[in-house]
């Protein structure tokens, strides 16, 4: 039982400009990458005393997702990210292609939708005005019937928010379905020694 954890498959999905690297990157400072390849990213942490293993599947878009399932298994969580000066890459996020998606993995886990402002990051002065703001955002989850809307402006206390979020949520739902287990694998998470996210 020493090394036992709770695995958690997480889609993360967004176009080149939509910069997901800078939320791996984020994860692989905070937590332990045991390996990475082509587009799939594996952390291994602990969070809550909860010892997890976090498998990142990253595509561009959901119909990638949806053309390899022969590859991939179940999601708990899905992150679709989009920049908030690229209007094109939201316009083609519908409820149709999300339903689709969810009847092709059988999903009923954590969906989000994270807005990032690459420049403000990198503290750079922007070339054009943003093209998403708050409301479109919140309007454009809603319309998707995602359970969360985040914005990165700040990469360290944003992303940490977006994880500490969706994570409470997963742990809950850990916690609903097998108590007892659930338990057991706290009260080894308290004895390991590993990255807390």
């Amino acid at each position: 039982m020493k090394d036992f954890h709770f695995s958690l498959n997480l889609g993360l999905i967004g176009t080149d400009d939509s910069r997901i690297d800078i939320i791996l990157d984020y994860l692989k400072e905070k937590t332990k990458l045991t390996s990475s390849k082509d587009s799939i990213s594996e952390f291994q942490f602990i969070y809550e005393n909860v010892p997890l293993k976090m498998k990142i599947f990253h595509f561009k878009l959901f119909e990638d997702l949806t053309e390899n399932i022969n590859h991939l298994k179940k999601f708990d969580v899905i992150i679709v990210v989009v920049n908030l000066y690229n209007d094109q890459a939201i316009s083609k996020l519908t409820l149709n292609t999300y339903k689709e998606f969810c009847d092709i993995f059988m999903f009923n886990g954590i969906a989000a939708l994270v807005g990032i402002d690459p420049y403000l990051i990198e503290q750079n002065n922007p070339p054009t005005s943003k093209k998403i703001n708050e409301i479109f955002l919140i309007q454009k989850t809603k319309e998707l019937k995602f359970h969360y809307c985040f914005k990165i402006q700040n990469s360290q206390k944003d992303i940490s928010d977006i994880f500490n979020k969706v994570l409470n949520n997963v742990i809950l739902k850990l916690e609903f379905i097998n108590p007892e287990m659930f338990e057991r694998v706290k009260t080894n998470g308290k004895d390991s020694v590993g990255k807390y996210l």
